[in-house]
């Protein structure tokens, strides 16, 4: 389980997170999204 850092709503259908994920940072490249399911 991740851990959330931030939370914002920047519209009524849109919030955006700032979640601590280490392993995902690591592998992840610039300009792509996470896509999680809660």
């Amino acid at each position: 389980m991740y851990k959330i850092l931030e939370k914002e709503a920047l519209n009524p259908t849109v919030t955006k997170m700032v979640i601590e994920a280490p392993l995902v940072a690591h592998k992840a490249q610039p300009g792509q999204f996470i896509i999680f399911r809660a």
